[in-house]
């Protein structure tokens, strides 16, 4: 008798676990279904939170040398799959836009610099990289997760944020509130 109850309840765990499948495929699809997404919203904008970090030659950075100019700030690791698909994406972007000025800062949050010096080599990246060691730049930026990317206009004020990978749509729009329009003519 014991034999049968057994059957009886492994049946039935089979089944849930069926059923439990079947709902999260369901939800799955039908929450990817719309394409047409669209970026968040512009929040209201804020001054950039100042800070000094180290380049990978061992230089201090601070956000205050580039007053003047756009600047796109990215929080970053090696180890994070969407930094590192977004990271071509945006050397080709810094390539196109740097005759608007645009300063490209990407901070690596809190890996030691052989890891992100090792990373780097070879890669062909032009735009700065950061250390953010003691994760202060990663505080002071109320960074929740990776990647997160800053658009900081000419006046040192964040003008738009993202948690996430970048997408074309977000770019332009976050690049839309840093870079004047050129006058045509």
């Amino acid at each position: 008798m014991h034999r049968y109850y057994s059957l009886g309840l492994l049946n039935i765990i089979s089944r849930t676990k069926i059923r439990v499948a079947l709902f999260a495929i369901t939800f799955t699809l039908t929450s990817c279904i719309n394409t047409n997404m669209t970026a968040p919203p512009v929040p209201d904008p804020y001054p950039a939170p100042l800070f000094g970090l180290t380049d990978l030659s061992g230089k201090v950075v601070s956000l205050s040398d580039f007053r003047g100019k756009p600047v796109l700030i990215n929080f970053w690791a090696s180890w994070c799959m969407p930094c590192l698909n977004e990271m071509p994406y945006i050397e080709e972007i810094y390539r196109e836009r740097k005759s608007d000025n645009l300063v490209v800062l990407m901070i690596n949050a809190k890996e030691p610099i052989e890891v992100v010096s090792k990373f780097a080599k070879g890669k062909g990246y032009t735009f700065t990289i950061l250390l953010d060691s003691d994760g202060k730049a990663n505080n002071a930026y109320q960074v929740f997760g990776l990647p997160s990317t800053y658009f900081i206009d000419t006046n040192g004020i964040v003008k738009y944020s993202y948690m996430g990978e970048l997408t074309t749509g977000i770019m332009k729009m976050g690049l839309k509130t840093i870079i004047p329009k050129k006058p045509r003519g």
